[in-house]
């Protein structure tokens, strides 16, 4: 079975840096991105089975990211993550087609199950 490649889209290192463990032992690839313009780029070079995209962000925030990556990936599968009230980005984010919103601090066990059934 090939393993499926994640991509994690945070500006708060602390957080891709648990997440990546947490994913990597599961057995996923994980890649990071600290900014959009990073995601982007990565996004350009390799195929991800899913993208977490935080959606505060300095300089571009996610779901504006997430318009972004999907001119270039139509179909990608991306969940976006927030702490924050931004009902507005939220609602932006789920008419584009973003698989759901995890609200921070993360679920960590509901997240792996998350990542296994939506790249199953």
């Amino acid at each position: 079975m090939e393993k499926k490649s994640v991509l994690i889209v945070d500006d708060n290192i602390n957080l891709t840096k648990t997440l990546s463990f947490i994913l990597k032992r599961k057995g996923f690839i994980v890649t990071t991105a600290k900014d959009g313009m990073e995601a982007i780029k990565k996004v350009k070079e390799n195929f991800y089975s899913l993208v977490f995209m935080d959606i505060k962000m300095p300089r571009m925030n996610g779901v504006e990211v997430f318009k972004r990556i999907k001119k270039i990936v139509p179909n990608i599968r991306v969940m976006m993550m927030t702490a924050y009230a931004v009902e507005d980005l939220v609602d932006d984010a789920l008419k584009e087609g973003a698989k759901g919103i995890l609200y921070k601090p993360l679920d960590l066990d509901n997240l792996v199950t998350l990542v296994q059934t939506v790249t199953a």
